[in-house]
């Protein structure tokens, strides 16, 4: 069973961090609201990416797009100095909108179409990651340039992120000299190495076996003739919801060690975080729509689901805090969503208090991985974002 918090409680954490509490309450008194929206606090993206650069010194940060896009948490870094990693076309549009330069985007991406390496390299995009040898094979029909690649490699590691990114990509540590000769026999430089855990990673060691390995084919192919320019060590930072995570200082800690002990001077590092600048930034807000008693548990439908923000339950493997302002005695509840799917139910065994049809329910940490990845199922409203600062 989950149990939601109530404004005390929320009061001395940090989950509402990213929104005026006050504002959130007084909500709570407004029933001419039309929810659902999410508030989007931009001081806090300053924040994180501020915090997160501390704990990484040294080390370039380069947001990944893909866990939110909207424009002022785009605008929001490019003003504080981060840099951007994408994955696609419209990503890069995303970023060039905010002034970003071309030159220093990272598309990650390791598959990748040729129509979409066109849009790419015309819009001025430089650097890639590849894993396999024919990915490298596209780049032979771009001879008019010379092109910066980064190998992604994996590494076998026994805990796993929340969500795995080694499953799909990523090279073997012996497969990476090959890739290195064959990029050159394009014409085009090898640039780098890349690696990505995971998503919400809660392990440090995990990257300090990755770094060891870094450390190990830098050696080996400065030996072969190549130059390691660049270490790209992906995201993952993880962010407390319901469950207590290390602080970023304490998580980052054995990786800046491990940098420093394997990774030589010469090489610039980059990271790509994306959840830990975005997640807290966001609070949804939805309101009970409707309501039922279905085999003891009280069923309240709320006016946004898993087919839209809360996705990130469904995709993201998240479980978002809920606070209510009711109060009362709990009873075992649900909530769902407001689509004709059963399987719209994003709470099954929720302790709350009794709400009534209108009352508001608010979901922080709500900004990493959810409207991005929602949808238009049923053409119900999605909700709109506020900006706060």
């Amino acid at each position: 069973m989950t149990h939601s918090l109530d404004f005390l409680q929320t009061a001395q954490s940090p989950l509402l961090r990213g929104v005026d509490i006050a504002l959130v309450r007084d909500l709570f008194d407004r029933k001419e609201l039309q929810t659902p929206f999410m508030f989007l606090s931009r001081s806090e993206v300053r924040r994180n990416y501020t915090t997160l650069a501390e704990a990484l010194p040294g080390v370039a940060l380069h947001y990944a797009v893909k866990s939110n896009n909207h424009h002022a948490i785009l605008d929001e870094l490019q003003q504080a100095g981060g840099r951007f990693e994408i994955c696609s076309s419209r990503e890069i549009d995303a970023v060039l909108r905010v002034g970003a330069d071309p030159r220093t985007l990272v598309h990650s991406h390791p598959i990748k179409s040729c129509a979409e390496f066109d849009a790419a390299i015309a819009k001025g995009v430089e650097t890639f990651v590849v894993d396999n040898v024919d990915e490298i094979h596209k780049l032979e029909r771009y001879s008019d340039r010379t092109l910066k690649l980064l190998v992604r490699y994996r590494i076998n590691n026994n805990s796993k992120a929340v969500v795995d990114l080694q499953y799909k990509y990523g090279c073997a540590v012996d497969e990476v000299l090959p890739l290195a000769e064959q990029i050159r026999r394009t014409g085009h430089r090898f640039w780098g190495l890349s690696f990505h855990i995971g998503s919400q990673c809660v392990y440090p060691q995990n990257y300090v076996k990755a770094i060891r390995s870094a450390g190990e084919l830098i050696k080996a192919l400065a030996t072969a003739g190549f130059e390691t320019g660049l270490l790209d060590i992906g995201g993952g930072f993880p962010v407390e919801y319901v469950e207590p995570v290390p602080s970023i200082h304490e998580f980052c800690a054995p990786i800046v060690r491990a940098l420093r002990r394997h990774v030589p001077d010469t090489v610039r590092i980059i990271a790509e975080p994306g959840r830990f600048i975005s997640a807290s930034p966001v609070t949804l807000v939805c309101s009970v729509i409707g309501k039922s008693v279905r085999e003891g548990k009280v069923w309240y439908y709320l006016d946004d689901g898993l087919y839209s923000t809360f996705s990130g339950i469904l995709y993201d493997h998240c479980q978002y805090p809920v606070i209510t302002n009711q109060g009362g005695p709990s009873r075992l509840s649900v909530l769902a969503g407001p689509t004709c799917d059963s399987f719209d139910v994003m709470y099954d065994g929720l302790m709350i208090p009794d709400h009534v049809i209108g009352d508001p329910m608010v979901f922080p940490l709500t900004g990493a991985y959810c409207a991005v990845s929602g949808s238009d199922f049923n053409s119900l409203r999605r909700p709109d974002y506020v900006v706060v600062d």
